[in-house]
Formats: structure tokens, C-alpha cells, sequence
């Protein structure tokens, strides 16, 4: 929470340089900061420059007087909270004092004032600005961690939200893959359900034969030294598959070695319907020599790695193979290369769910910190805005309190003399508080002489006079004489039609009358 003093900057704008003086120095030697202006534009230039907490404004200026001073304040967004206090001389104080308030003022202070009114007025002003500035400071913070809060929640949202596609279409894909998998598996289990290589390559090399309509197939597998002849048939000998061969391409004379060496360098598999019509491959001594052939040469490739080529040849016919024979032959080729390294794939799988599962754990476990973290910032909110609340409580409480001590002020004038001046329209309840201000004062301060100045009071109406008539019963009881100065011939016309019996008080026309009084009482 910020804390709030009980000083501040005042703003003073007088062009008497005697008064600018006379409050310089009593705020000063009060702990105030100040600013002084002797003109209203100086005035209106200095509280954009130094954003004082109150202004304590003249009426009577030249140029531009305070009421238009005030307007132009307020109208500034920049200087229109700062609180404004009118100090007046004139006799129009009512009119003025309306005037003022409809601008915008706080106070209306009459010259010459008293130094303890003045700066109970100006620190109770300061210290409610100081107290609204802090609690907007608290409220921006509050929303600046509010927007901090969202937007974390949102960048939250958005990885666990990324994270989840992620690993749901890691899922999918390996999903997909298990399930090609397994359709591969099925069309070719013959091939892929043997472990040993020599009845892998036998069963595959029928199978090709059979689905190819082939003259010859052959198996090229890639080791260690390069491409070497493993496995052979012919359709003039269905049941003699050749094993075990280990010849080097390069040695087979009745084989399209340039075909197959290309493969085995682009991986890619190459359909030839003709080979007649590629004139890449006239330099080539087996087709030279053999006449027009139709070639399909396929790599056999597993996680990206060449395991062999199988090539297939017939004779140059019209029709070529359709898409769907290409597939299923190279998908006989894949099933080679999976029957090959089956147990590597199988291994592969169980480290990539094991990775997966470490992964899911490690999102889980995140998620968990995170819900953590923010249930932690909600608790933290409501701990704040309870705090707010109480604060608020507090300042109302306060202002509550400033406002029953200005509405009552006691002015002592000497040890046994105190003066109570009534200003504004007083109704019954404030009369009760000067009733209970009075009493408590002379029983505390052993006062003999209280005099309670009505020249500010606008209206007295028969509740508040009983009231003033039983404060002066009730201090008379406590020992001490009632002063009532200030009766002005419309409140004593009042008083006279409501039949308020006054013969138990002394009665004075001004406060000074009063006091001279009441000096020749305790003397």
C-alpha cells in the first residue's frame, strides 16, 4: 500500500505579494511544498508544470480574476483533478462562494482567516489527493496485472493448445503408420512373416514373378562394397529360385546394369516401357545386345536407407503396367526391405512411444505446475481487492471523521475563553455535534467563556435553536458562560417568531464584541 503524508505541494495564486507571503510562509514552516503565481495564465502554466496537490486561489486578480482561472483548469484534462480552494475578501461571499463551488472548488475560505482553519483545510485536501492518486496508482497496477495475467494465460493457452495438435498428429501419423503398416503386412505376409533371408528372398521373388507377369526377376541387395547379385528366377523355371549368389552387378552380363547403378544412386524407382526409346541407355551392353526389353527397376528403401533393388524385365509388349500393379510391386519392395530389418523397425516403434509417453508426462506434469501458478496470481487478485476494499473503508472513515472536525471547529482564545464558529445552513444533526463539541471541550479544557458565532449561519429553524438553547443550559451547568455573537436581524427575526426565550444568554452583534467581552468576564 502507498504511503500517504500529511504535506504536499500547494499551488498559491495571489497578486497581493503580501498575502503570497504571508501563506508561503505559514505553509512552509508546516512542511508543505510551494508553488506561487501572481497571475491567473502564470497559475494555469505552473500546475501543468508541477502538478501540485491543492490550489489556494484569489478571487480578485487582474487579467483573468480566479473564477476563469478555476474554469480553464478544470476544463484541462491535465490539471482538472487537482483540488481547488478559493480565498475570497469580498463581501458577496455567499454569491461567490456558489460561484466558485459550480466551478468546480472544494473550499471557499473568507480573508483574513485563521492559520489553524487554513491548514486544517489544506491537509485534509492534500492528504485526500494524495489519497486518490495512490489508489489510482493501485488500480493501474491492478490492470496493468490483470492485462500481465491475461495475456500469460493467453500465450499459455496458445502453447498447450500448439503442443496438443502437435502431439496429436504425431499420434495420427504414427497412428497411420501402424495401421499401413499393418495393411502392408497382410498383403504380403508371406514375405514379411519370415525372419530368415534366404526363404525372405525365395518367397518374394515368386510373389514378383507371379504379380508382374515377368520374364526375370532379379534381387540386388546393397552391402558393405557395393551392389551385389543375391537372388534370381525366370518364368521358364517358376520353382528354381537362384540363392546365395553374392555376385557383383557389375560382373552379371544379363542384367541392364546402368539401369539398376542409377537407381541405387537417385533411390528412386524408374518404370521403363520401352527401352528403345531412352536414348540414355544405347551404351548399355545387355540391352544392346538383348533387343527392346520393358524394365521396372524398384528401390528397396527403409527409413530413408537403400536396402537393395528389385528389378524386373519382360519382353516390349503394347500395354504397360497399370498404377495399380506399380504399387503393389513397389509395395512388395518395401515389404523386402521391412523383412529385412523387421526387428530394427520393431525397436524403432518401442523408442518412439517411449518418447511419446515421456513427452505426454512432461506436458501433464506442466499443465499441473501451470494450474498451480495461476490458482497462486487468482488467490494473490483476491487478496488485493480485498485490500482495496479496506483501504476505501478507510479513507471514508477518515473523510467522515475531517468533515465532523470542520463542521464543529473550537477556536481557543485563551486558556479559559473558546470560540465556536458556525458557518452554512446548520440542521439538526450538526447542531447535536456543536452541542457534544462544546460540552466535551469545557469539561476537558476547564473553559469559563464559550462564545458561538453564528455570523456564517444562513437558516436557524426551531429544532437547531432548542438545540443551541440546551448547549447554553448544559454549559451553564458545567460552569461556563454562553456567548451567542453574530445575530444578524433576519436570524434574530427568526428567533423572535419561533419564541426562543434568549434572556439565559448573553447576547453579542460581533464576534470581536464577544470576545471583549468575555476578556472582561474572566479578568
Amino acid at each position: 500500500m502507498t504511503n500517504v503524508s500529511d504535506t504536499g505541494t500547494v499551488l498559491i495564486v495571489d497578486d497581493e505579494p503580501r498575502n503570497l507571503r504571508l501563506l508561503r510562509d505559514n505553509l512552509s514552516g508546516w512542511g508543505f511544498e510551494i508553488a506561487a503565481a501572481t497571475n491567473g495564465l502564470r497559475a494555469i502554466q505552473l500546475a501543468k508544470e508541477v502538478a501540485p496537490d491543492l490550489i489556494l486561489l484569489d478571487v480578485k486578480m487582474e487579467g483573468i480574476d480566479g473564477f476563469e482561472t478555476c474554469r480553464r483548469l478544470k476544463a484541462d484534462p491535465a490539471t482538472s483533478d487537482i483540488p481547488v480552494i478559493f480565498m475570497t475578501a469580498s463581501t458577496e461571499m455567499n454569491a461567490d462562494k456558489v460561484k466558485g463551488l459550480n466551478l468546480g472548488a472544494v473550499e471557499f475560505l473568507l480573508k483574513p482567516f485563521q492559520s489553524e482553519e487554513l491548514l486544517a483545510r489544506v491537509r485534509v485536501q492534500t492528504k485526500l489527493r494524495q489519497l486518490m492518486k495512490s489508489l489510482a496508482a493501485q488500480v493501474e497496477e491492478r490492470v496493468a496485472a490483470e492485462a500481465a495475467l491475461q495475456k500469460l494465460t493467453h500465450e499459455l493457452e496458445r502453447r498447450v493448445a500448439a503442443r496438443t495438435a502437435e502431439l496429436e498428429r504425431a499420434l495420427e501419423e504414427l497412428t497411420q503408420a501402424q495401421a499401413h503398416m499393418a495393411t502392408v503386412i497382410g498383403a504380403a505376409q508371406t514375405v514379411a512373416g519370415e525372419v530368415v533371408l534366404d526363404r525372405v528372398l525365395d518367397r518374394l521373388l515368386r510373389i514378383t514373378l507371379e504379380h508382374a507377369g515377368a520374364e526375370r526377376c532379379v534381387l540386388v541387395l546393397a552391402r558393405e562394397g557395393g551392389l551385389f547379385v543375391e537372388a534370381s528366377i525366370t518364368r521358364d523355371r517358376p520353382d528354381a529360385v537362384r540363392l546365395g549368389l553374392a555376385t557383383p552387378v557389375e560382373a552379371d552380363e544379363q542384367l541392364a546394369v546402368t539401369v539398376i547403378q542409377g537407381v541405387a544412386r537417385t533411390k528412386e524407382s524408374v518404370f521403363i516401357q520401352d527401352t528403345r526409346g531412352e536414348p540414355g541407355l544405347a551404351g548399355d551392353r545387355y540391352l544392346g545386345a538383348s533387343g527392346p526389353r520393358s524394365i521396372l527397376c524398384m528401390a528397396m528403401m527403409h527409413q530413408g536407407e537403400l536396402t537393395g533393388v528389385l528389378y524386373v524385365e519382360r519382353e516390349a509388349v503394347p500395354h504397360p503396367y497399370t498404377p495399380t500393379q506399380l504399387e503393389t510391386l513397389r509395395l512388395l519392395a518395401s515389404q523386402a526391405a521391412v523383412a529385412v530389418k523387421v526387428a530394427l523397425l520393431y525397436a524403432a516403434l518401442r523408442r518412439s512411444n517411449e518418447q511419446l509417453e515421456t513427452e505426454v508426462a512432461r506436458q501433464t506434469e506442466e499443465l499441473r505446475r501451470t494450474n498451480e501458478r495461476l490458482t497462486l496470481e487468482l488467490t494473490e487478485r483476491e487478496r488485493a481487492e480485498l485490500a482495496r476494499a479496506a483501504l476505501q473503508e478507510e479513507i471514508i472513515r477518515v473523510q467522515k471523521e475531517r468533515l465532523a472536525e470542520l463542521s464543529t471547529p473550537l477556536i481557543p482564545i485563551t486558556e479559559r475563553i473558546m470560540v465556536m464558529p458556525l458557518i452554512g445552513t446548520i440542521d439538526a444533526s450538526r447542531a447535536q455535534q456543536a452541542l457534544e463539541a462544546a460540552l466535551n471541550a469545557v469539561h476537558g479544557n476547564r473553559t469559563d467563556v464559550v462564545i458561538i458565532d453564528v455570523t456564517g449561519v444562513t437558516i436557524i429553524d426551531s429544532a437547531v435553536a432548542t438545540t443551541l438553547m440546551a448547549t447554553a443550559a448544559a454549559l451553564r451547568l458545567l460552569g461556563a458562560t454562553t456567548v451567542i455573537t453574530g445575530l444578524r436581524p433576519e436570524l434574530a427575526q427568526t428567533l423572535v417568531s419561533l419564541e426562543i426565550d434568549l434572556s439565559t444568554v448573553v447576547t453579542r452583534g460581533t464576534l470581536r464584541s464577544g470576545i471583549d467581552y468575555a476578556l472582561r468576564q474572566v479578568r
